[in-house]
């Protein structure tokens, strides 16, 4: 506007005629300029008062100023509220000597939590010290009148969210330190950060911030109130090759460079090789570029040990090594002839052989020796001539040896090479094939007759069956949605009204058609992947709900296909009291087993009247026997029944299939997705105010008035050890309630004993708990229900053991437990039929809610305590949720007693080991999308706050102890054994309680039975090596190797010799014709037989001795085994579970050359490699080298 006056001032001046119209317009132009100034002040006035009013609504982000009413160590305190870091002062001009009654101007940040409603407030930043420090002259001045104006009016702001991108500078304790490009660098909480990764020093990153919205920035961006999450700022997933190794990590190569791993963000217990093809998830970092957040195994690097499938006529020789297979051959003239195969039925038995030596060349030839390759153990001696005598043969002329091989020690494939040397320098080898004990037997003790299946296809075809398991279940759901239903006869009349009801969840029909139509797995994970189901999607808090009800029917559709087992063709009843009786073929040890509740349908083979659908009578099975199944149907039929045949087929109970679903979308509504799903830790206030002292003693700390002293708590078990006694302390404080508190709990380390002892403490100290333990298994609660009932701590009424009606009906409740436990009626009490029945036994009946409600604990299976969701209880009745053997229950399994507790009070417990054996699931395609990993094993290996940081919480292995309590003292083996198991799957980190070995003479007398050449016998690991058959029944998918059982027997009859009794023993196999194959062996020597199952059998137990028997002996059909849920040979949890049950000597059965392919079976043969334990079948040259490199065969 200036330059415009100025302008026309020049321009009036070269024209004196225009003076006064450009006066004019001069005056006019200046009216009107002042007009605008004063508009725009009345606006200017109008958008001030605008932002005033906007400012005087309150929000949670204000900037305000206060006087310091008191100076502390490290901090400093505004208006006696308002907590300041010394170390936000450093910035701000004049605050080097504040004293009390400086004014700041600070902006603040106040946070309220979502669920108690509480506030915190929080100085972000020192604005600036208002006025002088209080000296004598800063006092005149204000009396002068300076600084006299009253403290501004607090100014609200907005806020809003911004990504900044920084890099990890420091890190201490649960702090790290992030260096931004647009300000300091900000300190960040880990426990109060959302994060999905433990950041490392160096870490490129991402922050979500909460800012202020301040008008004074052009771009809106005020000051970071809070940071509320960490991510990497860049993730790269890529496939790549082990390039070095070392105890705490390595380096992979990749296509597109090099990456950095750590020891502990190896999964699946995986021990790297280099060479080893893994993929991998990694992040950007400053000092190694790229750094490794996940990597996980593809393909082990191999040895070439020949190819898979050798024929069985290549056996009479080693496999070709190091470029020697001429040594196998004749040369220069001389040949070497005979039967060079050995058959021997049992240990002690010896035989002749002759060999004959010719000379067919024109020259002379001369002998220098006869030498065995391998003289240790051998089996085939040379009885003439001698080895070393030599012998001269002219052309034509023979010379004969006569072998002795006898059966010494071991069954199975022996083979044994002896070489000739010959003048001229040259030699010619042969090798002895010795079969010892290869004849199996059935039951029946006749030949076998069942196929040797190397290298033939097997002999049941697990495909097939598949296949016409699926074309029945078909069959039989369309028959039972178009067929007459006459129902049968209930166990107990169902009640009129229950508090709460539990929905059907029917399997969809175009999912259950899906599955049993399906022309391959490839296409029906194929179509699972795509909508409406779209199971490819990561699990997350929005896809959880889909996942797992999907997983959950895809398993009882598979139940459905797997009940066609016990379908009968043609069956007919026999009357048994009230009930219709029907044998069941091996109804006992099939796998899913019938259980009462299940259905019955029977079907006439023939067509009614008027060519109408045969009705279908439902029977209810009311009792399991050993043979048979006992059933009721609608009276009609029993009157009716005159011998007839029917089409049998079976219905399982759903019972637990609907509480699952039930379960996830009511945890999910009680406790909301972040509890499934944490990614940061909100701490509270100690339930229960508890530390332990430099004794370890339980100390009950007093409060700050003085009102209460501190107070030790006594120990019900003295024998604790500190880490059982650190998770005891830490669930009873429960700071991170009510995220779950795992107690990882190795083999042998006492879970059971913290267990008992955690319930104690809490029924004795926390007077309003109200305590749910349950277990995947009736085993584990009797187990539970047992120790307490021994401890006496807790009077009798104060915990019940919940059973179903399967256990009443089959009598499977231990006697001596009958009065702990009871069934529950899920009536409501003014329906109730009844008052509580008691029995001889002390087992009560129909217990109701009022009865059940009441005791401090309540013990059963995660299924059984499903019961009590259709009872009403009041609000905050159960207080806290231990479930043992977490890691063997499927996810939404483990949620079932999560229902009767919520997220104020409600404290969860999970215990268990996730490296041993996890759930079952029959299922693959639920297997593949993740259905067979436990609640516990998914927190500890995805979600952040259960990671393992080593650098921050360097004394408890990595794991922040408010959440995790890793038991590391082991009570169970022998330092000996314990290694074994220690170093493959723990880290080398569980300790012996006891660091001598306790048991020589036992150690002493394996070693003799075995045959194992060591100075001393101190040493409890074994491997016995054999090279037997494994072969199968034609009607069974399951196998047996006579050489293996026969092994077995001979140990341990020398064992019982010895004074050793069958309690002592156990033998673990992991197929049931093994087991039957060995107890018929004991059987037919009129021996006892130890217990002999398959490693679920043995999970939790122990013995001082334990036999392994792996059966399997050919490589060829390895992959073959997924149709029969097999997976013994590459399964790490139960390799575990097999190796860790001893507590003084392990022996290991089985065949090198086949275990030699699985990278941890090669650790451990490599243990008993290096401690000269090894015995058996002779070791190829490719086998000990992939022993000692610890790289599998091919």
């Amino acid at each position: 506007m200036l330059r415009l006056l100025l302008w026309l001032f020049r321009g009036g001046s070269q024209d004196e005629n225009n003076v006064k119209t450009l006066q004019e317009r001069v005056r006019r132009m200046e009216r009107e300029l002042l007009q605008h100034r004063e508009g725009g002040n009345k606006t200017l006035e109008k958008a001030m008062h605008r932002r005033e009013q906007e400012a005087i609504e309150p929000t949670n982000c204000f900037k305000k100023t206060g006087r310091v009413s008191d100076i502390r160590g490290d901090h400093i305190v505004v208006d006696k509220v308002y907590f300041v870091p010394k170390s936000m002062l450093k910035s701000c001009i004049g605050s080097e000597d504040i004293e009390e009654n400086t004014r700041l101007s600070f902006l603040a940040f106040r946070k309220i939590d979502a669920e108690s409603g509480e506030s915190t407030v929080k100085v972000v930043k020192i604005e600036s010290v208002v006025d002088e420090i209080w000296t004598p002259d800063g006092m005149a001045a204000k009396q002068a009148g300076w600084g006299a104006e009253a403290n501004p009016a607090t100014v609200y702001y907005q806020r809003n969210t911004r990504r900044e991108p920084g890099r990890v500078i420091d890190k201490e304790g649960n702090v790290v330190t992030v260096e931004t490009d647009s300000g300091g660098p900000f300190s960040v909480d880990m426990d109060k950060t959302r994060m999905s990764f433990v950041p490392m020093l160096g870490d490129y990153v991402t922050l979500d911030c909460l800012v202020q919205m301040d008008q004074e920035f052009v771009d809106l961006k005020g000051e970071v109130l809070e940071v509320l999450a960490i991510e990497p700022s860049r993730t790269v997933n890529g496939t790549g090759k082990i390039s070095t190794v070392d105890p705490r990590g390595g380096e992979i190569f990749a296509v597109s460079g090099k990456y950095v791993y750590q020891s502990e963000c190896l999964t699946d217990s995986y021990r790297p090789s280099v060479g080893d093809t893994v993929t991998f998830q990694a992040i950007e970092n400053e000092q190694v570029q790229m750094r490794c957040l996940s990597v996980q195994l593809v393909a082990a690097v191999v040895q070439n040990g020949g190819p898979r499938g050798t024929p069985e006529n290549s056996r009479d020789r080693p496999s070709p090594a190091d470029g020697r297979e001429e040594l196998w051959k004749d040369k220069q003239g001389m040949t070497i002839a005979g039967n060079f195969e050995v058959n021997l039925k049992s240990i002690g038995e010896t035989v002749e052989r002759t060999i004959t030596v010719k000379n067919e060349s024109k020259t002379r030839q001369k002998i220098l020796e006869a030498k065995p390759m391998n003289k240790r153990n051998s089996l085939v001696t040379l009885k003439s001539p001698a080895g070393c005598a030599q012998l001269i043969l002219f052309p034509g002329e023979t010379a004969e040896y006569v072998f002795s091989i006898s059966a010494d020690s071991f069954f199975g494939r022996h083979r044994e090479a002896w070489i000739w040397m010959f003048a001229g320098k040259f030699q010619i080898g042969r090798s002895f094939c010795v079969n010892i004990g290869e004849t199996g037997t059935t039951e029946d003790g006749e030949a076998d007759g069942h196929a040797d299946v190397e290298p033939s296809a097997p002999v049941y075809n697990a495909k097939q069956k598949q296949l016409q398991q699926k074309l029945a279940a078909l069959n039989m759901r369309r028959e039972l949605n178009t067929a007459r239903i006459v129902p049968g006869q209930a166990m107990a009349k169902k009640p009129n009204f229950v508090a709460a009801t539990i929905s059907m969840y029917n399997v969809p029909t175009e999912l259950f058609d899906l599955v049993l139509t399906a022309q391959s797995s490839s296409e029906l994970m194929r179509i699972l992947g795509q909508p409406p189901y779209c199971l490819d999607e990561p699990l997350s808090a929005r896809t959880y709900m889909r996942r797992f009800d999907h997983c959950i029917y895809l398993e009882e559709i598979h139940q459905c296909i797997a009940f066609r087992q016990h379908d009968i063709e043609r069956g007919h009843f026999r009357r048994e009291d009230n009930f219709m009786a029907l044998h069941v073929p091996n109804i006992i040890e099939a796998r899913p087993s019938l259980v009462v509740g299940d259905v019955l349908n029977a079907t006439a083979p023939w067509s009614q009247e008027g060519n109408e659908m045969p009705p279908v009578y439902q029977g209810i099975i009311h009792k399991v026997l050993q043979n048979r199944v006992l059933v009721k149907f609608d009276p009609t039929f029993h009157a009716r029944y005159n011998g007839e045949s029917y089409r049998i087929t079976f219905s399982y109970s759903r019972g637990s299939y609907r509480k699952m679903h039930h379960a996830i979308a009511k945890v999910k509504a009680i406790m909301g997705p972040e509890y499934l799903f944490p990614d940061a830790i909100a701490t509270r206030e100690p339930s229960l105010n508890v530390r332990l002292n430099a004794r370890d003693e339980l100390v009950l700390l007093g409060d700050a008035s003085g009102t209460r002293v501190d107070k030790v708590l006594p120990w019900q078990n003295p024998n604790l050890n500190h880490y059982q006694k650190a998770a005891i302390m830490n669930v009873l404080r429960g700071e991170t309630r009510p995220m779950p508190y795992v107690i990882f709990g190795p083999p042998g380390t006492g879970k059971t004993m913290t267990t008992v002892e955690l319930i104690h403490q809490l029924a004795l100290n926390a007077p309003d708990c109200r305590l749910i333990v349950a277990t995947p298994s009736n085993s584990a609660a009797y187990l539970i229900t047992e120790r307490l009932a021994m401890a006496g701590v807790l009077a009798p009424g104060d915990f019940i053991r919940l059973v179903s009606s399967n256990q009443v009906e089959r009598e499977l409740i231990p006697e001596h437990l009958a009065p702990y436990c009871a069934t529950v009626d899920i009536a409501e009490d003014r329906c109730s039929l009844g008052e509580v029945l008691i029995t001889e036994s002390g087992l009560r009946m129909k217990c109701q809610a009022k009865h059940i409600g009441r005791h401090r604990v309540t013990i059963s299976t995660c299924s059984a305590i499903g019961t009590l969701m259709q009872l009403r209880f009041p609000h905050n009745h159960f207080t806290h949720v231990i479930i043992d053997e977490a890691g063997q229950s499927v996810e939404p399994d483990t949620l079932i007693p999560l229902t009767q507790i919520n997220r104020i009070v409600g404290s969860v417990t999970l215990v268990g080991d996730p490296k041993q054996l996890g759930p079952t699931v029959l299922s693959y395609e639920a297997r593949d999308y993740g259905f067979n990993v436990s609640l516990m094993e998914r927190l500890l290996n995805t979600a952040r706050p259960y990671g393992i940081d080593r650098q921050r919480f360097p004394d408890t292995f990595g794991y922040d102890p408010r959440l995790v309590t890793k038991l590391c003292i082991n009570y169970r083996s022998t330092p000996s054994v314990l290694a074994l198991y220690s170093d493959i799957f723990y880290d080398s980190q569980l300790l012996p309680e006891q660091n001598t070995v306790e048991d020589f003479t036992l150690l002493t007398t394996l070693h003799e039975i075995l045959n194992v050449k060591r100075p001393t016998a101190d040493y409890g690991f074994f491997f016995c090596g054999i090279d037997g058959t494994n072969k199968q029944s034609p009607d069974s998918p399951s196998w047996f190797n006579p050489a293996e059982a026969c092994m077995v027997h001979k140990i341990v009859e020398r064992l019982f010799r010895c004074g050793y009794n069958p309690n002592e023993i156990g033998i673990v196999t992991p197929y049931v014709m093994q087991a039957k194959t060995i107890r018929h062996i004991f059987k037919a020597a009129s021996l006892e037989s130890p217990k002999v199952g398959s490693v679920e059998e043995f999970q939790g137990q122990e013995r001082r001795i334990m036999i392994v028997s792996t059966v399997r002996s050919s490589r060829a059909l390895i992959t073959q085994d997924k149709g029969a849920v097999i997976g013994f040979i590459s399964a790490p949890k139960r390799v575990n579970v097999a190796i860790s049950r001893a507590k003084v000597a392990l022996v290991v059965i089985g065949n090198p050359k086949l275990l030699g392919i699985d990278r941890i079976w090669v650790q451990v043969l490599r243990r008993a490699v290096d401690n000269d334990t090894y015995v058996g079948c002779t070791l190829g040259e490719s086998l000990r080298s992939a022993i000692q490199t610890g790289a599998p065969l091919l």
